[in-house]
């Protein structure tokens, strides 16, 4: 086959179909061992390789192998040790020396089909010769055809960042692992970003006038919304009656009616002498995009994501329990948004609480997930939240 391979290569090159400056070779199983061959026998004309679960010794795939004995024994016509010459010129392993290649080898802890200490064997040689870069992946758990998706998704990451570095000088292997490590968009690396969120005495918001009014971040030139929606210490600032549990300050302000949400929106404008009002229909279900991934809503507290017949009967189960029991402080949940590094952080964008908005006829809607409902993920649509579990997030033009 490799033959084969070759001609093929040279034959893109002629056509000036291929950089033969940027080559690269890559292949699983069977492919592992005729890319590995390829490496070994022109060392110079690859500029990085990443095999996964190929052989690169015979003799011990003969012991280790589910089916050793058969198949080495009909490849290379016998068993080692009548036939050692054989076995060690058809394995890559004692001629590993020649190796220059940037080399990324994978493997499943638990293939039998080609043993993982093939795998361990090929990266201890290119490690100890040390002529070519190496790096070994060991997939936990995972046969000869890696079953997880997360597994398979991590592998093809792995391989583009080996082969953009190698072959196109993008940035390096180590940055592009960082980055994947911590994702700009991990809790973890949104800790700076979150110290950017306004309080006052422990409650989010900002005083303006002496009143706790809600933060709004900009999103477009023309559109600043509420990074959480409104909270209870922001609505009580409206409407002193309204009681609530102690240290409940941050939870979302909910049982909010159109009529009351709108009237609050005008208070605030004329408090501030800023003008606030309730988004858009449009606006909102463009927020609602930007939603994390992980939202406080119907599926958090089943613990599945929920079909259509089984959200109605878990709808009895909640109406069950008090909201308060079910709703949790604003920004409980990973951000939406968080994207890109300069982007600001919002929260609760499709749970906690649905929110209000005004369509185009000026009748309002509330809509997006809630504590009490979920999205449905093939029509988009949410079903209408208990009284109990809608609240507002407001827009400052």
């Amino acid at each position: 086959e490799v033959p084969d391979i070759l001609n093929g290569i040279h034959h893109l090159i002629a056509q000036e179909l291929v950089d033969p400056d940027s080559l690269g070779v890559m292949g699983w199983s069977n492919g592992a061992i005729l890319a590995i061959a390829l490496t070994t026998d022109y060392p110079e004309m690859f500029k990085a390789v990443a095999p996964g679960a190929g052989d690169v010794n015979w003799t011990s795939d003969y012991g280790n192998c589910e089916f050793g004995v058969s198949f080495d024994e009909s490849y290379l016509g016998g068993p080692p040790w009548r036939m050692l010459e054989e076995y060690i010129e058809k394995s890559p392993l004692f001629r590993f020396e020649r190796v220059v290649t940037p080399t990324l080898i994978s493997f499943g802890s638990e293939d039998r089909a080609v043993p993982t200490e093939q795998g361990w064997q090929h990266f201890r040689a290119l490690q100890q010769i040390g002529k070519a870069p190496v790096r070994f992946l060991l997939y936990p758990g995972e046969p000869h055809g890696f079953r997880r998706i997360s597994h398979q998704k991590r592998k093809m990451e792995e391989e583009i960042a080996w082969f953009d570095y190698y072959l196109f000088g993008k940035k390096t292997y180590t940055e592009t692992l960082a980055a994947r490590v911590l994702p700009e968009s991990a809790p973890l690396a949104l800790l700076a970003r979150r110290q950017q969120i306004r309080q006052s005495n422990g409650q989010y918001g900002e005083m303006v006038n002496g009143i706790l009014v809600p933060e709004t971040v900009s999103l477009s030139d023309t559109l600043q919304v509420g990074r959480f929606e409104v909270t209870r210490a922001q609505w009580q600032a409206f409407r002193p009656q309204a009681s609530y549990p102690a240290g409940r300050d941050n939870y979302p302000a909910a049982a909010i009616s159109f009529e009351d949400a709108r009237a609050y929106t005008t208070w605030l404008s004329e408090k501030t002498g800023q003008r606030y009002r309730l988004p858009s229909t449009g606006e909102l279900k463009m927020l609602q995009k930007l939603a994390g991934k992980q939202e406080n809503n119907l599926a958090y507290w089943a613990g599945y994501d929920p079909t259509p017949d089984e959200r109605q009967a878990l709808a009895a189960q909640i109406a069950k329990h008090d909201p308060d029991l079910l709703l949790m402080p604003a920004g409980s949940c990973p951000p939406g948004n968080s994207t890109e590094q300069d982007t600001p952080l919002l929260y609760d964008l499709d749970g906690n609480v649905a929110e209000w908005s005004v369509n185009k006829t000026g009748s309002g809607e509330s809509s997006g997930a809630s504590a009490a409902t979920v999205r449905d993920k093939r029509t988009g649509l949410t079903g209408q939240p208990p009284q109990g579990f809608v609240g507002l997030r407001v827009v400052r033009e």
